[in-house]
């Protein structure tokens, strides 16, 4: 199939989602949805059983299609994304003014963390991080942060999908050691990675917990390895998880994970 068809027939898909999105609350017939783009019933058949299969849309009680519940799980992660980072942006401006070093704030995507916001400190040290950028759980601490609020069952799962490969020569490799770890955060409350991701690099993380107890977005302090001596680890590591705290119970959370 070429660019060009490819593109058409996502097209296609995108308006019979849209129809039904818009017009189908009570369920809307193939046969309605065909007078309204001109395409055959039968091609419209194939993509909303394929739409089916995804929960993107659902049969009505007279064999219709409406929207699935799958559209209104998208829509309010993508609500939540917005509304956690509007919330979350000053104090990442007061972290990095308290701290002198960059501030990341990041949600969890599958295996990966994804950073959704930076705040860059007033050092001029140049990092590879940015917004929209992807970065590796088991060897960051944002990422550490979501592994160790995560249940067993989905650790090892995520153990068995994930080769952790040495990044730097800290990098844990281990997966019992990486279990250590991450009972090690829970205990603490924050994360650490120690060059583990970046040469040079030192990063603490703290969880975001929101109104069911859940941990949803993760906040970090990043610098030059000088900057995060074993002794200055504790103060960052306090002004970093009170203002993680605040976030939280701004998004109806109080710090604290449910059980």
């Amino acid at each position: 199939m070429s660019a060009k068809s490819s593109i058409g027939a996502l097209e296609q898909a995108i308006k019979i989602l849209e129809i039904v999105v818009f017009e189908g609350g009570n369920g809307i017939t193939i046969k309605e949805i065909s007078q309204k783009i001109e395409l055959h019933p039968s091609t419209i058949y194939r993509y909303l059983n394929t739409f089916l299969s995804y929960g993107y849309v659902s049969r009505a009680s007279d064999g219709g299609y409406k929207p699935g519940i799958k559209l209104v799980e998208l829509g309010n992660y993508v609500l939540n994304g917005f509304d956690l980072r509007e919330i979350a942006h000053s104090y990442l401006v007061k972290l990095v003014d308290e701290l002198n070093q960059t501030a990341h704030l990041a949600i969890r995507e599958g295996n990966e963390a994804l950073y959704i916001d930076k705040v860059e400190g007033p050092k001029t040290l140049q990092m590879r991080s940015r917004v929209g950028m992807r970065i590796p759980l088991y060897c960051t601490a944002l990422g550490k942060v979501f592994l160790a609020y995560s249940s067993e069952e989905d650790i090892d799962r995520y153990l068995k999908e994930v080769e952790l490969i040495p990044r730097t020569q800290n990098t844990i490799v281990s997966s019992d050691r990486l279990k250590e770890e991450l009972l090690g955060i829970r205990k603490r409350g924050y994360a650490l990675d120690n060059q583990e991701n970046e040469e040079g690099i030192i990063c603490v993380g703290a969880p975001i917990i929101d109104f069911s107890g859940k941990v949803v977005a993760a906040l970090s302090v990043s610098g030059f390895f000088k900057d995060f001596s074993p002794d200055k680890i504790p103060e960052i590591s306090s002004s970093l998880q009170k203002i993680a705290s605040s976030i939280s119970q701004d998004l109806g959370g109080y710090g604290k994970q449910a059980d």
